[in-house]
């Protein structure tokens, strides 16, 4: 059962909000409203924080845990899903090119020695 997170009324309207908070965070208009990583946004306003955050992101992207969006530094979860190519943000729409690195090793043990003197269970001694 869903409840409105900011007024805990039950079976809101819309996904998380009841209609009397289903509107935008910054100018709380209530045309062209989608749910972003800041949260409930209309469009205008989503553009005008990714605009900002692009001034700012400064951030590393090379060779990190997840893929990271070079223009505004959003954080891709589930990156092991992608590979390398084009791909665009899912926050500001640009496109980027990905590669995906990859890390090989190898470990190694020592064989021990009494057990494979034997061939087979046929030549066990007992």
């Amino acid at each position: 059962m869903f409840k409105c997170e900011i007024c805990a009324k039950k079976d809101p309207e819309h996904l998380d909000r009841c209609e009397k908070h289903y509107f935008c965070a910054d100018c709380k208009t209530k045309e062209n409203l989608c749910y972003y990583i800041e949260g409930l946004l209309c469009y205008s306003c989503h553009k005008n924080r990714v605009e900002k955050r692009i001034e700012k992101f400064g951030g590393e992207t090379q060779f990190t845990g997840e893929i990271i969006c070079p223009y505004c530094g959003y954080e891709f979860a589930d990156s092991w899903d992608y590979s390398s190519g084009k791909l665009e943000c899912e926050d500001c729409e640009n496109e980027f090119e990905v590669a995906v690195n990859t890390e090989i090793s190898y470990s190694t043990s020592k064989i021990d020695k009494k057990r494979s003197d034997f061939g087979t269970m046929d030549d066990l001694p007992f």
